[in-house]
């Protein structure tokens, strides 16, 4: 009888270990060096076109702070304080790590927030190559000079503005099946608009069934009237 016990109790220990083993768990540790954040609270929150959930949070102490919790599916959440969003996170299996500075803002570590951030690092720098340029155009413009020149610049605004758009296709087109890429669509997607861009319709056009299965991507397709055919009712 003390032997039945005792290899039902190790039976017993053993399923636990492994249903724990299934289990996956994540781990934010964050560093802030940005004035506005010691001793505030910051919240991980899911906004749901329904609901609004608030995953976990913890205050700011000595430039640092940490959440952990459960992860068994992947989540898109922002980072907020006072419930206004900060950054989008993906809350994922485990350790990722948020450094908020003044002059970045990042989550790196797991492969979610490793893709987005990734892809988000070469649009910025896209960005900066266009806004560089575009002050370059009207410093250029006031001192009056000749069209010629003009042309040249408004030339590279375009190599710029088409170099980015096949960055982004291109990042999309590998990596439609990971939720990262319905992050970045978000991104893309966001604003009023009464059609659909030229660059979002290229973006859908391409994509798979199970990517204009997603919740939000397919809730933009259909306020926006776009049908497979890659154009709009």
């Amino acid at each position: 009888m003390l032997r039945h016990r005792t290899n039902l109790v190790l039976t017993m220990a053993s399923l636990m270990l492994a249903m724990m083993s299934c289990t996956g768990h994540y781990k934010i540790d964050g560093v802030v060096e940005t004035l506005g954040y010691e001793g505030r609270e910051l919240s991980l929150i899911e906004f749901l076109p329904y609901r609004t959930t608030k995953v976990d949070s913890c205050i700011v102490r000595h430039g640092r702070f940490q959440m952990t919790g459960k992860a068994d599916t992947t989540r898109l959440v922002f980072l907020c304080k006072d419930n206004r969003p900060i950054i989008p996170v993906y809350i994922e299996k485990g350790n990722a790590k948020i450094t908020l500075l003044p002059t970045e803002m990042t989550v790196s570590g797991t492969r979610q927030n490793d893709l987005f951030y990734s892809f988000l690092k070469q649009k910025i720098a896209y960005d900066n190559s266009y806004e560089d340029m575009s002050q370059r155009r009207i410093s250029m413009s006031r001192q009056g000079l000749d069209a010629r020149r003009m042309e040249i610049i408004q030339d590279s605004l375009r190599i710029i503005v088409d170099e980015c758009e096949e960055m982004i296709c291109d990042f999309m087109a590998l990596n439609y099946n990971e939720p990262a890429a319905v992050g970045v669509f978000m991104m893309l997607s966001a604003g009023p608009a009464n059609d659909v861009p030229a660059l979002i319709k290229r973006i859908l056009d391409a994509a798979p069934d199970y990517f204009l299965e997603q919740s939000y991507v397919d809730g933009y397709t259909r306020r926006m009237g776009y049908n497979r055919l890659g154009s709009v009712d």
